[in-house]
């Protein structure tokens, strides 16, 4: 990211934090220890359009996260100027976007931290829905962690959130490609750490 969106991400950060507080106080953060230096693959639930946004306040990082986020909200021209300057980019939901894996793979390569949500879409408690593969894909392309993340999925207004950071993790695979198979066994089990992180809050 250059110096300029640095830059704007800090003087962003801070106002969006006050506003943020006026919804929900109480933000407890577990477990940030686990982000590390170098490039990861940071997987969160996602119940809320504000769930990127707690997930980068609750990190602390001095770096903006580079995060992939649908492409209808570059649609909105105040959203399509401001957007890519925060990091974010847009990825096509409905096939294989070739342009946004370039995108992911590059910030990995340059060692940011990229933030994905595997459900590709919002799911409320109670409901589901198949979640992608990329973000494996894109930590066994790059030999990068993956960071499963859990955050509160009810949002219920002044009640406090609870957002944890699990211990990041290589994703295993038996050669030099991943199959489809393993694509989805490795997704699986990803969704399932995530979960894990929310059963112990």
């Amino acid at each position: 990211m250059s110096e300029y969106s640095q830059r704007l991400y800090r003087f962003v950060v801070w106002p969006a934090r006050v506003v943020m507080a006026f919804s929900h106080p109480i933000l407890r953060v577990h477990g940030r220890e686990n982000l590390q230096e170098g490039p990861a693959v940071v997987c969160c639930n996602h119940t809320s359009l504000s769930d990127p946004v707690w997930v980068i306040l609750g990190a602390r990082q001095k770096r903006v996260f580079r995060t992939m986020a649908k492409k209808e909200l570059f649609a909105v021209p105040l959203l399509r100027r401001i957007l890519p300057k925060l990091g974010v980019f847009p990825v096509d939901r409905d096939g294989s976007d070739v342009g946004a894996i370039k995108t992911a793979l590059r910030a990995l390569r340059e060692r940011e931290k990229l933030l994905i949500f595997p459900e590709g879409t919002r799911v409320k408690r109670g409901q589901s829905a198949q979640p992608h593969g990329g973000a494996a894909m894109l930590a066994v392309r790059t030999d990068s962690p993956l960071i499963p993340v859990y955050l509160t999925e009810s949002k219920r207004f002044l009640r406090p959130l609870d957002l944890v950071f699990g211990a990041p993790y290589h994703p295993q695979i038996a050669g030099k490609k991943p199959t489809p198979e393993e694509l989805q066994a490795l997704t699986a089990e990803l969704m399932e750490k995530i979960r894990a992180l929310g059963a112990n809050v």
